[in-house]
């Protein structure tokens, strides 16, 4: 088993994250590459679109890191996935979130303030997309008001993609509002050993 990507991107981190939940060993390909080192021919010929990450399962090749999410979980760690069909929407849910409302301004504000040079920040646009993030994870902190994870109490699947945005969130150098649910679920996740080692890894 082969994982492909830096350990700084997040959709690397989400893969390394329930592989790691899943007790799973692998050899980790370009884990401390940088921006772009795995855009070659080689890895065009598994990956054409040249993105992070991509999983090799002994020549299963699954591409897009929430695709490797379910994979990993239906395949080798079911109890990650959940039962119920109300919290499994749920899960399904908040993983689509991160991924497509949650993405983009979360992706605006980590490229203006961690990889532009300060003199080269459009500083008014970066205001504008700080108080749309803002507002997003506001939506997910009103959410968790009355749960303990997303899919209700038990951490599944639909904690990882969300989880690893919320600590890039919550390791950016902004104004954020108070998020006392958020921060509640946040601490739950840092208690688990394999968030510690895959996602909280310093901004770069």
């Amino acid at each position: 088993m082969k994982l492909y990507g830096r350990n700084t991107s997040i959709n690397v981190q989400k893969a390394a994250w329930v592989m790691g939940e899943a007790e799973l060993n692998w050899e980790w390909v370009d884990k401390e590459g940088g921006v772009g080192t795995i855009d070659s021919p080689q890895y065009r010929k598994i990956n054409p679109a040249a993105k992070i990450p991509t999983l090799d399962d002994n020549g299963l090749l699954v591409r897009q890191s929430n695709t490797i999410v379910r994979y990993v979980a239906r395949k080798y760690a079911p109890q990650l996935i959940p039962r119920d069909d109300s919290a499994w929407v749920e899960a399904e849910r908040w993983m689509e979130w991160q991924n497509s409302d949650n993405r983009v301004p979360l992706t605006k504000v980590f490229w203006t303030l961690i990889r532009t040079p300060e003199n080269k920040r459009d500083m008014e646009e970066l205001s504008s997309v700080i108080s749309a993030l803002n507002d997003d994870f506001s939506i997910l902190d009103k959410y968790l008001g009355n749960r303990k994870y997303i899919a209700g109490e038990e951490f599944s699947i639909g904690d990882i993609p969300p989880g690893a945005a919320a600590y890039r969130y919550l390791s950016l150098p902004i104004e954020r509002p108070v998020l006392t649910n958020l921060q509640n679920w946040y601490q739950k996740l840092v208690e688990r050993p394999k968030f510690k080692e895959m996602v909280m890894i310093p901004l770069a």
